[in-house]
């Protein structure tokens, strides 16, 4: 079981041709942005083909209560969201059950896209924010407050993602989690048969040239801080850390800042240990690739992502109505099928056939670190940081 607490721990070679070859026939299109959603740059990850053994099309009748149907007009719904194309394989189905029209106001790219079309005083339904943002939009008074009531299927979450404080403000909620991605430790099956068990193996001058490692600020160092013994979150021992980053530098063969980029070095066996996210790793092996993730014993950071309602929308039920859909199990299967990430919906993950589970379960007492409730200050010192490690 994992410890999840607030702002702390929680408990050969295929040519670059033949990889984007195969991967056509996986994804719906490349992902060009980003996974931090701390610094407001989320990964929107390409679909990929599901190895479950479950149901290929959602059923409208799985995972809640089915509607009368679409005869006749139920009102309407304006979304906003990530480029996150099973949003877009899915609400046809919410239409046809509730008679609820859809219209997508389009997809962004940044946190800051939505927020700066609230602070316009825009008006939308529903939007997909990572949890830094749900905070300070909480304290802008920019989301409109959740009736649990009326979401019955959140239910369905993991136990610990119920009730966080990230989401609440007064006592009530404000946003929904649905998924969680892992900054992992990614290795080559082939080099390692069992799993590293520290992030000291990116540090290991037995690797030198085969390793890779995400170009971000704060990836670099929260992962150096939790290899250090300190505190991700809120580092103290920064000094230590930039020597520690200049002495990993000349091992690493690239830091590679495309997700897509990052993944083939793996799959192509430039490289055989660093970091990628989860949903890649599971992407690359989809692939045939020899490769896995774990979380080592110091830790890794993840990321959330959720669902919300902002104070403009102008159709409140029928968001409520569609969190309600989404978190249905077999909506939120097909969510994980396509987009490789992890949902922290329990009664999908039940779904999934054991083999697959397994693919998205994490070590037992597994360490994971909220990136998302880093404070701006240390996000704007990491920055410093890196550029001081990269130029030295």
């Amino acid at each position: 079981m994992e410890d999840l607490q607030p702002g702390a721990r929680l408990n050969g070679r295929m040519s670059r041709r033949e990889l984007l070859r195969r991967s056509a026939g996986l994804m719906l299109g490349t992902a060009a942005l980003g996974l931090l959603a701390a610094c407001g740059d989320q990964e929107a990850t390409p679909s990929s083909p599901s190895n479950s053994g479950s149901p290929a099309q959602a059923s409208p009748q799985a995972g809640g209560t089915p509607s009368a149907g679409s005869a006749g007009s139920a009102g309407e719904l304006v979304i906003y969201n990530w480029y996150q194309p099973w949003i877009k394989e899915v609400y046809p189905i919410f239409e046809q059950e509730t008679g609820i029209k859809v219209t997508q106001l389009g997809t962004y790219s940044s946190n800051d896209e939505w927020w700066a079309k609230l602070s316009a005083g825009e008006s939308f339904d529903f939007f997909i924010p990572s949890t830094r943002y749900v905070t300070r939009a909480m304290a802008a008074d920019m989301i409109t407050p959740l009736d649990l009531s009326l979401i019955p299927n959140y239910q369905n979450l993991l136990e610990d993602f119920q009730r966080l404080p990230y989401y609440e403000k007064d006592g009530k909620p404000h946003a929904v989690p649905f998924t969680r991605v892992y900054y992992a430790l990614t290795y080559n099956t082939e080099e390692f048969p069992q799993a590293p068990d520290s992030w000291a193996v990116t540090w290991d001058e037995a690797y030198s040239g085969r390793i890779a490692l995400h170009d971000q600020a704060f990836a670099r160092v929260a992962i150096t801080a939790m290899y250090l013994g300190d505190d991700p979150i809120n580092p103290t021992r920064w000094d230590d850390i930039r020597q520690a980053l200049i002495e990993q530098k000349p091992l690493v063969k690239k830091y590679w800042k495309d997700y897509q980029n990052g993944m083939e070095l793996f799959v192509n066996k430039e490289v055989v240990v660093g970091q990628l996210t989860d949903g890649r790793v599971r992407m690359g092996q989809d692939l045939g690739a020899p490769i896995s993730w774990t979380v080592p014993k110091e830790g890794c950071l993840i990321f959330i992502d959720t669902f919300a309602i902002p104070k403009t929308a102008k159709n409140v039920e029928n968001a409520h109505k569609f969190i309600n859909f989404l978190l249905r199990e077999d909506i939120m299967l097909k969510q994980m099928e396509l987009m490789r990430y992890d949902a922290v919906n329990r009664a999908a993950r039940e779904k999934l056939s054991p083999e697959e589970l397994a693919r998205f379960t994490p070590p037992e007492g597994a360490k994971l670190v909220v990136g998302d409730t880093v404070s701006t200050e240390v996000l704007n010192r990491c920055d410093e940081l890196w550029n001081e490690v990269k130029l030295a």
